[in-house]
């Protein structure tokens, strides 16, 4: 388990060994913070029949407040649960790229069912801000009116796509890595960002990735200014999954630039004609596109990169001129 999440794995045996767990939990995070891992070990650790305490040797704490609870991994519940096959767990998994109404009403039809070997049931939805809006709703009610001895686990990487109502009714827990220094140790990497974080491991630990994305803030600095390399930016935002992240990635570390914060390098081409306003401009529009990109079941991604290319340049091209 990541060292990040350990202090989370004692809040949560705390609250299960004081019997003070609620029913429905939700684990946000940035994509590979570890909310899956957790919600994975919280429902092993539920379903288990014989939890482990593994104490950490305190003197100044109590036993409880440092106990991490885990699962066996031998009774016949682990067994059954590591084979997916255990029958009083439910994980809702769709084939499409969103979470239908049906698959949430499976959800409350299994809880309405008695548990068939243990004592509780448990039910785990992961990328929660997925659901359509009557399969949202749906789950609304299922948390609205809880069956006894069930618990419900959801995730997401997003969480401010989630229904206010059902975040109401789930503890919430935001799973934040560290950044900079302390994010590369964990990796055993070295670098000078400050602002490094889990999204950019893909760059530190993939030398292709690395000179990819090198190449890339090259070349957006040189649209910003001169407006060259529209096509090949063009293709990279429609067919490479990192694109529009490494283009927020290169437009903060700009801005980061002319405040005078520390980046991963103090860039030799400077985007000199462009002021602050512009980059924020040009910034806020990309976030634009991102949050169409997530919220926009059959966004057109090639006309979305167009637009986004030719509003940037509106922006850009207009200090010149002046």
């Amino acid at each position: 388990m990541k060292s990040w999440l350990l202090e989370t794995q004692r809040q949560l045996s705390r609250q299960i060994l004081d019997k003070k767990l609620p029913h429905a939990l939700l684990f946000s995070g940035v994509s590979g913070a570890g909310h899956n891992d957790i919600a994975d070990w919280l429902v092993n650790v539920l379903l288990c029949q014989q939890p482990t305490d593994n104490q950490e040797e305190n003197n100044r704490v109590s036993q409880k407040e440092q106990s991490i609870l885990q699962p066996c991994g031998q009774c016949k519940t682990c067994k059954l649960f590591a084979s997916k096959s255990y029958p009083d767990h439910l994980s809702i998994v769709s084939e499409k790229s969103n979470l239908g109404v049906d698959l949430i009403r499976k959800l409350s039809q299994f809880f309405e069912k008695t548990a068939h070997i243990g004592a509780l049931k448990t039910a785990q939805v992961n990328h929660a801000d997925t659901m359509t809006i009557g399969a949202a709703n749906a789950l609304l009610k299922t948390l609205e009116e809880p069956t006894s001895n069930s618990f419900i686990i959801l995730t997401t990487d997003n969480s401010d796509l989630l229904l206010p109502t059902i975040i109401s009714r789930c503890q919430t827990i935001e799973i934040r890595p560290p950044v900079g220094e302390k994010l590369l140790s964990e990796y055993n990497q070295h670098g000078d960002d400050a602002f490094i974080n889990l999204s950019h491991i893909n760059e530190l630990t993939d030398q292709a990735c690395a000179v990819a994305f090198k190449s890339f803030r090259v070349m957006v600095e040189q649209y910003l200014m001169l407006s060259q390399h529209r096509t090949e930016i063009l293709a990279i935002l429609v067919e490479n999954q990192n694109g529009f992240r490494w283009l927020e990635k290169v437009l903060t570390d700009l801005m980061r630039n002319q405040w005078g914060w520390q980046t991963a390098q103090q860039q030799e081409t400077q985007v000199e004609d462009i002021s602050k306003q512009q980059l924020w401009q040009v910034y806020n529009l990309v976030q634009k596109a991102n949050l169409q990109l997530k919220t926009l079941v059959q966004v057109n991604r090639q006309f979305l990169s167009e637009k986004l290319l030719a509003d940037i340049r509106c922006v850009t091209v207009k200090k010149r001129e002046k």
